[in-house]
C-alpha cells in the first residue's frame, strides 16, 4: 500500500491530477485507515499510467475512459490486453447519440441504406445507437456521387482485411510474451503501429501521389 506522496512520486503524477482521477472513479477507493490517513493499492501506478497513456495517444476523454472502465469485459488488471477487445468503445464513446430513424430522417435515407452502409463497414453504431462521429461521416457520405461511394466502399473491404491481419499479428505477439509488463510493452506498440502509424502512411502516400501528379 502507499501514501499519496509515495504515489505522486512513483506514478510521476500530480496530487491533484490523482484526486481528480479519484473523483470521477477511474481509480480505486483508497483504505482509509484513520482520519486523513489514506493508503492506495498499488495498482494504481499501473492505471494512472494507462490512463494517461489514452489521453496522450488516443486524446480520450474522461467520458471516454470511463466507459471504457464500465465494459464488463474490461480487466483493471490488464488494461492494455483488455483495450485490444474494447478498443471501440475508446475510439467512439460520447455523451450524445442519436437513432437510426433520426439519421434517416436528418440525411434523407431509407432504413435499408442505412443498413447498407453498416453492413459494407462505412458505419459502425455502438449498441445500436450513433454518436456525433458518425453523424459527422454520414454528413459526408450523403454528399458522395456513385464513384465516391464506390471508392469509400474499397476503403473499407481493404480496412477489413488489413484488421484481420492485424488482429493476427497482435494474438502472435501476446501469445509469445510471458510477462505481464512485456505484454504491456508490446501492445503499446502495436496500438501505435496500428492507430498511429497506418493512418500517417496512408495519408502521405495520398498526399505524395497527388505532388507526383501536379509537377
Amino acid at each position: 500500500m502507499l501514501k499519496m506522496n509515495e504515489l505522486v512520486k512513483r506514478s510521476n503524477t500530480p496530487k491533484s491530477t490523482i484526486l481528480y482521477y479519484l473523483k470521477e472513479g477511474l481509480l480505486p477507493e483508497p483504505m482509509k485507515d484513520k482520519p486523513n490517513f489514506h493508503l492506495y493499492d498499488e495498482s494504481c501506478i499501473q492505471l494512472i499510467e494507462f490512463i494517461k497513456y489514452l489521453q496522450t495517444n488516443f486524446y480520450a476523454t474522461i467520458s471516454q475512459i470511463k466507459a471504457l472502465f464500465a465494459e464488463p469485459s474490461f480487466d483493471l488488471n490488464n488494461p492494455y490486453e483488455s483495450l485490444l477487445s474494447s478498443i471501440s468503445v475508446i475510439m467512439g464513446a460520447e455523451n450524445e447519440t442519436f437513432s437510426a430513424e433520426s439519421l434517416c430522417r436528418q440525411f434523407n435515407l431509407s432504413e435499408q441504406e442505412l443498413n447498407d452502409l453498416i453492413q459494407s463497414g462505412l458505419i459502425n453504431p455502438r449498441h445500436g445507437l450513433f454518436t456525433p462521429k458518425e453523424r459527422s461521416v454520414l454528413a459526408t457520405i450523403s454528399r458522395c456521387d456513385e464513384a465516391e461511394l464506390s471508392l469509400l466502399k474499397k476503403y473499407a473491404e481493404m480496412a477489413k482485411a488489413l484488421a484481420e491481419f492485424e488482429l493476427s499479428i497482435a494474438n502472435d505477439a501476446i501469445s509469445k510474451t510471458d510477462f505481464a509488463s512485456q505484454r504491456d510493452n508490446k501492445l503499446k506498440h502495436l496500438f501505435d503501429l496500428f492507430l498511429v502509424l497506418k493512418p500517417y502512411v496512408f495519408n502521405m502516400q495520398t498526399f505524395n501521389t497527388y505532388q507526383k501528379e501536379n509537377l
